[in-house]
């Protein structure tokens, strides 16, 4: 219990300064009333992670990490629209795109069952509307380490006319389906990244 404290003080004395030296690098202004909002949070979570842990629920630190770092960057990307040229900003928000791809790539990674993922996202990229930077779509793309076992294979069965007017059923054709287990977790993972609805996540699997 006494190891718990030790480890619990140092991991908060760590925090605050981490914090408080991000503090000092943001000028003042819309974006470090943000910065200070989302640290405040990360502050929280790491005071009551630890005991949280020690009942079994445990919050997952590292994709709050990224969906606070994500909701930065697109205030961020707002806020410096309002200045710049149209060139620039399209070239911030590739590097905001890019950054998202990238951290979707790095959920899928811990996933049992899948093997590589390539990723997509359409963006909002009207600068003139509210909903500037919003991620409005998100395709993924897998490819399964044991297609056996975690793609599940649906028989398509259609009626058949053959001679002397008789007809009979026959299975024409197989489409092939993520497991259900899989699909979940990962629709899961993404609306907490990201805060897109699910009807909005294309998952597709990739032949080999």
């Amino acid at each position: 219990m006494i190891e718990f404290l030790k480890n619990w003080v140092l991991n908060i004395v760590t925090l605050v300064v981490f914090i408080m030296l991000i503090e000092m690098l943001i000028p003042s202004g819309k974006l470090k009333k943000i910065v200070n909002l989302v640290t405040g949070f990360i502050l929280v979570i790491g005071l009551i992670n630890p005991l949280l842990e020690l009942i079994g629920r445990r919050i997952d630190l590292t994709e709050f990490q990224m969906a606070g770092s994500n909701y930065i960057d697109k205030k961020e990307v707002k806020i410096n629209s309002e200045v710049l040229e149209e060139r620039q900003i399209r070239q911030i928000t590739n590097v905001y795109r890019e950054k998202i791809i990238s951290q979707l790539k790095s959920i899928t990674q811990d996933i049992e069952g899948i093997r590589e993922a390539e990723a997509d996202v359409i963006i909002n990229e009207d600068y003139t509307s509210e909903r500037f930077g919003e991620v409005k779509k998100v395709y993924l793309y897998l490819s399964l380490e044991n297609a056996s076992e975690e793609i599940k294979h649906v028989l398509s069965v259609k009626k058949v006319e053959i001679d002397l007017g008789q007809s009979e059923d026959v299975t024409t054709s197989h489409e092939k389906q993520l497991d259900e287990k899989i699909r979940v977790e990962l629709e899961d993972r993404v609306t907490r990244l990201l805060n897109v609805p699910k009807d909005n996540i294309v998952i597709s699997l990739v032949e080999d």
